[in-house]
């Protein structure tokens, strides 16, 4: 092979490396695109599924503080019914408090529950916080997450008009989870999860 033959041989070959290295680069960068799009769409789902636990996990929260509210304002009907106050965890008056407007079924438009002022009203009953808090001797405990925003409940009499006739209570639990804001000028949630749950208690 004479020198001209070498010169030339020598270039092509620098010509081919470099076009190798082209292609290794566009591979690589096309790599480099399609894995931070990849990480980009785990970061966002992992984004989602957080939100979506956490969701679920303020929705669960409410509903077990408006059933909380439930069963302790079931007993203050049964106290109630019995020409009783419920005086229990440090409570009083409670029976005042008993809506004796009656409404004739859990569907009536006018029951008080409807009524957002209703829940800041005089009739609205806070559940203590020593019946929805676990305490640690005098004092609530801190090794368990404790409920930000005190449960609540009316109860309003109820008789309806068939034969015979219901007499009873129409009990509405109210639960908010620890997201959720109460505002205390409006009886409205602003935000957050909130929850309502209720049951008919009957005098016979």
């Amino acid at each position: 092979m004479n020198h001209l033959s070498m010169i030339a041989c020598q270039r092509a070959c620098r010509a081919q490396k470099s076009r190798q290295q082209g292609v290794v680069l566009v591979i690589t960068l096309i790599l480099v695109v399609i894995l931070s799009l990849l990480g980009t769409f785990a970061i966002r789902n992992a984004t989602q599924s957080e939100r979506s636990v956490k969701g679920v996990q303020a929705a669960q929260t409410a509903q077990e503080a408006a059933e909380t509210a439930l069963r302790f304002c079931e007993q203050i009907a049964v106290f109630d019914y019995d020409n009783k106050d419920y005086t229990e965890y440090g409570t009083t008056g409670l029976r005042q408090k008993v809506i004796t407007t009656t409404i004739t079924s859990e569907d009536d438009t006018t029951a008080a529950w409807r009524t957002a002022a209703n829940w800041i009203g005089a009739n609205a009953i806070s559940v203590p916080a020593q019946y929805y808090k676990r305490y640690d001797g005098s004092t609530p405990a801190t090794d368990s997450r404790q409920l930000s925003n005190p449960p609540l409940c009316i109860i309003q009499r109820i008789v309806t008009t068939s034969t015979p006739a219901f007499n009873g209570y129409l009990i509405t639990g109210r639960g908010f989870a620890n997201n959720a804001k109460f505002d205390t000028t409006t009886g409205k949630t602003t935000y957050g999860a909130e929850a309502f749950v209720q049951s008919i208690l009957s005098n016979s």
